[in-house]
């Protein structure tokens, strides 16, 4: 069975928006508990849990723009201490994602900005579980923050003009994380405006959004409608229905296994232990599946066959 973590009421959500006067549409996500939960799975430095934080509230942010029945990825691989991350949300808005890193690279002091260096980002819409097919974008990092790579990403490849403030916070005396975004759209005609009217509308509303605070964006409080009500009340913003955002990883023994028999012999030997038992931990929640010698003889006789 899928492992899923129960989110908060108020800050563990995607809220879709329409601002009626300019048919711009947008999408505030927030997670606190759901990133807890991800980044508590991992002994993660705080850097580096950072980094993961704004990739999992851009995953969220961005999987709410989509129609798809799957699960939506944004996947980096860079040249910096932070070699792979991964961030997934499903449509049904089950989340979970880890990454690869230097650690005595980050613990030397590379600074933020440095952790990723130059790579790709690829988005994922992945539907095949359903018989779907698999639909991928990339995007160059060029040494960039994320959310600047996004940017270029819907600049460049969808030619969709794009706004996002992030933030991603840990609250020392509280002890947890706090990560949201404001995701503002254009469509190709809004509301029927002329075209120097959507520009002034687009550059208002753009000016809006810079003046969220960190705290307003990341959360806990105020909730995410009132912040969108005081930014954007004379725009005449009108909500949609939130989509509820938990941490959730898809692991389960029956995977583990069907995974360890498409190994070959030799390589499900070698990863036994000296009992010959073996283990396998998930990399994204990191539990760790065990079978005991006559299950791992069981599997090494039918690769045998």
């Amino acid at each position: 069975m899928d492992t899923l973590v129960a989110a908060s009421t108020a800050n563990d959500l995607l809220r879709p928006f329409q601002l009626e006067r300019s048919g711009l549409r947008g999408r505030f996500v927030r997670l606190a508990r759901t990133l807890d939960r991800v980044l508590e799975a991992h002994d993660y430095p705080e850097p580096v849990s950072r980094l993961l934080g704004e990739l999992l509230v851009l995953a969220g942010g961005l999987a709410g723009g989509l129609k798809f029945d799957g699960t939506f990825s944004l996947q980096v691989r860079g040249d910096g201490p932070v070699g792979f991350m991964v961030a997934d949300c499903t449509n049904h808005g089950r989340m979970r994602g880890y990454a690869s890193f230097d650690r005595q690279a980050i613990e030397t002091g590379a600074a933020d900005r440095q952790l990723l260096g130059e790579g790709l980002v690829a988005l994922t819409v992945d539907q095949r579980a359903v018989g779907g097919e698999v639909y991928q974008g990339l995007v160059s990092l060029d040494g960039r923050t994320l959310t600047d790579a996004m940017l270029s990403y819907f600049r460049r490849s969808e030619q969709i003009r794009t706004g996002i403030k992030l933030a991603v916070r840990r609250d020392r005396a509280r002890g947890r994380w706090y990560g949201g975004a404001i995701i503002i759209q254009a469509l190709p005609v809004e509301a029927g405006l002329e075209p120097e009217a959507r520009r002034e509308a687009w550059f208002e509303t753009m000016t809006l959004l810079e003046t969220a605070t960190p705290e307003e964006i990341s959360g806990p409080e105020p909730d995410p409608d009132s912040v969108l009500y005081r930014l954007f009340h004379e725009a005449g913003v009108r909500v949609y229905s939130p989509l509820p955002l938990v941490a959730g990883c898809s692991c389960s023994e029956g995977r583990v296994r069907a995974m360890l028999a498409s190994f070959p012999a030799g390589s499900l030997a070698e990863m036994r232990l000296p009992d010959g038992r073996l283990e396998v931990t998930c990399q994204f929640c990191n539990r760790v599946y065990g079978f005991d010698a006559p299950t791992v003889d069981r599997l090494l006789a039918e690769r045998a066959r």
